[in-house]
């Protein structure tokens, strides 16, 4: 209002402070640089993110090998079994009554036999019916589902009365010297920035946030697979847990303990947990994420 009253009469001059000045000028430069040193020298990295699942390596699945109902379960998990020890009974009426007739059909045979030795006849019915106890002695065995190895009982994944189809999971077993890894599922095209020497990668398990350790990676696949043959790799068992789309590729690490911690809280990892693996694959300075020229200098 003051300047509009004045009209056209001049105002009062701009005075700059050359010491203000100066010290702009220098704060300013003093900036540049040190924005130019923090860019050179600070690094950004590059992670890769993929499916982690937990696996007891040493760890064994029996598997039943004909169908039928279970009729028996003869172990508990936590109990120690040798190999060839029975762990699961199926259904054996049908086996245990063709075998009984076999038998006794044998006994009768024999009898015949042994009031004519010379009858040749009889010795061929002999042997055949020698051979049908076998087959259904056979079969029998077949009814019982031993241990592979010895070890541990893990877990028992049946009940009785479940039907059974041949392959299906019955009991696993643990070896004595079983020790938990970790299979990671990274996508296909991180193969060629992936080193089982150079890689670090760190786990973050499923549930559990504050989870988050270093492991130690054991390799690295050469080639790049489709989610079907990934998933044969993990195991049946696995089938319907996890869900896979494009190519992976298959990397293999250990755990440093059975344990880890969350929350100051010590856990056990337990085969078939799920988490993420984070790989960091390489870095580069941000002034070359700014200016990507600067890479092929």
């Amino acid at each position: 209002m003051e300047a509009h009253r004045r009209g056209s009469r001049p105002g009062r001059p701009l005075h700059i402070l050359p010491t203000w000045t100066r010290w702009a000028v220098r704060v300013t430069v003093l900036c540049v640089i040190a924005g130019v040193v923090f860019a050179s020298t600070a690094r950004v990295g590059e992670y890769a993110q993929g499916m982690a699942v937990v696996r007891r390596e040493g760890r064994t699945v029996v598997t039943s090998a004909v169908s039928g109902t279970v009729q028996s379960i003869e172990v508990r998990p936590g109990q120690r079994v040798e190999a060839g020890q029975v762990l699961v009974r199926l259904d054996d009426a049908g086996q245990r009554a063709e075998l009984d007739r076999v038998d006794r059909e044998y006994e009768q045979r024999l009898i015949e036999l042994l009031r004519s030795p010379a009858d040749d006849t009889r010795r061929e019915r002999l042997a055949a019916l020698d051979a049908q106890r076998q087959i259904a002695e056979a079969r029998l065995r077949e009814r019982a589902v031993t241990s592979t190895q010895p070890g541990l009982v893990s877990d028992v994944r049946v009940r009785p009365g479940q039907p059974l189809s041949p392959g299906d999971a019955v009991v696993s077993v643990e070896q004595d010297a079983a020790r938990t890894v970790v299979v990671g599922l990274f996508p296909g095209h991180y193969r060629p920035l992936l080193s089982a020497a150079d890689t670090r990668l760190f786990l973050e398990l499923q549930g559990f946030p504050d989870s988050r350790l270093e492991v130690s990676v054991r390799s690295v696949a050469d080639e790049v697979v489709g989610p079907a043959e990934a998933m044969r790799y993990l195991g049946s068992d696995r089938q319907g847990a996890l869900e896979l789309s494009g190519p992976v590729v298959v990397v293999e690490t250990v755990l440093p303990s059975d344990t880890f911690e969350a929350d100051d809280t010590e856990y056990r990892a337990y085969d078939g947990m799920q988490g993420i693996l984070e790989a960091r694959l390489r870095s580069e300075t941000l002034l070359e994420t700014l200016v990507p020229a600067l890479k092929h200098i």
